[in-house]
């Protein structure tokens, strides 16, 4: 709503204004991507709203890569025009001062890295704890076309504002609470996460080890995340580990049929950040988390970065500091069905702070 007052002005005011949004990372669809594109899909149903495509993105196919994002997220973006753009490597920096000229408004997921910007108004999104690098001369004038800093969670805005020394807001990342229901419980643990094999930070080999010790019958743990196709080996060596026990993996698993998983299961894990201390390797907000919340699905999250927003301790779920915590914590749940009922509904309320 921020945003919308910012480009249309109060209610009434209406005016069709061009819009440019960036993400160099469009090709992996993550939890950034799904920010910027429901900006795009929101401002596009009254709006020209362009995304842009980066030197490395060239090759993209766009149909491919938008059936993949409307699948994993929900989105409709059928009206957002995704074209070509002088940004990125080899780039020329004169054709991108004359290309974002034309917009009233130009949104960009920044990488620690910026440019100098000729749209009318910028503004910088960050979801990572990343500090400004863009010192000296050149980076106070790069800087200087920056008309705003939208963070997505207090977590990352606390780390980072101050190196960036411009205005800046926490906008939440929006969670499509009201489409997630909780439906008849299962015994059955659900982790949401990129299955990302290069840095493997969300943590799945430290979940299956720990499903492992608790050594539940008739409890099953389930692992969900996007892949890409550098992810397949990592997706077997964790298919390999997981051998043997009620532990199963979902690769690119369609968002329709992960809400039916999120109002099905019954406790939610999430452990990025365990045993790190580099606040851009912990979590920087927990979209899956509300979204399992959603679903009253009762969170036992890790106590780092953004999750601490989302989850009141023994209210919506519980944060855990180490691996005994989690174990213990997952165990009162599962031997205590007052205590899941009780938590399972207070995190579906929780859950609405973030819609």
């Amino acid at each position: 709503y921020y945003i919308f007052l910012l480009i249309c002005g109060q209610p009434g005011n209406l005016i069709i204004v061009k819009i440019a949004i960036y993400s160099p990372y469009l090709d992996t669809a993550g939890g950034g991507e799904k920010y910027m594109l429901t900006i795009a899909e929101y401002l596009s149903k009254g709006h020209q709203v362009d995304f842009l495509l980066g030197t490395h993105l060239y090759n993209l196919n766009v149909d491919q890569i938008i059936k993949k994002i409307e699948s994993l997220h929900d989105l409709d973006i059928s009206k957002v025009n995704f074209i070509k753009a002088p940004i990125g490597k080899g780039s020329s920096g004169l054709s991108r001062l004359t290309f974002l000229k034309k917009y009233d408004y130009f949104f960009y997921l920044g990488d620690g890295s910026i440019f100098y910007s000729t749209a009318k108004n910028n503004i910088l999104h960050i979801q990572s704890p990343i500090k400004n690098s863009n010192i000296g001369v050149k980076g106070k004038i790069k800087l200087s076309s920056w008309k705003l800093i939208i963070y997505n969670s207090k977590f990352t805005k606390d780390i980072v504002e101050d190196s960036w020394k411009k205005p800046g807001k926490i906008i939440y990342p929006p969670v499509s609470v009201e489409e997630i229901k909780s439906l008849k419980k299962k015994k059955q643990i659900l982790s949401v996460g990129r299955f990302y094999g290069f840095l493997k930070d969300k943590k799945h080999e430290f979940m299956i080890d720990a499903f492992k010790k608790l050594n539940l019958k008739d409890w099953s743990l389930h692992l969900v995340g996007g892949a890409g196709e550098g992810d397949k080996k990592y997706v077997e060596e964790l298919k390999k580990k997981a051998k043997g026990f009620d532990i199963f993996i979902y690769p690119n698993l369609p968002f329709e049929d992960l809400k039916k998983m999120y109002g099905q299961s019954s406790i939610y894990w999430h452990a990025m950040g365990y045993e790190e201390t580099d606040p851009t390797k912990m979590e920087h907000f927990g979209i899956t988390t509300v979204e399992a919340m959603a679903g009253g699905c009762v969170p036992v999250v890790i106590n780092l970065g953004g999750q601490r927003e989302i989850v009141k301790q023994t209210e919506s779920g519980y944060l855990w500091n180490n691996e005994a915590e989690l174990l213990s914590y997952t165990m009162d749940i599962v031997t205590d069905n007052k205590l899941l009922n009780r938590l399972s509904k207070g995190a579906i309320k929780e859950s609405k702070d973030f819609s």
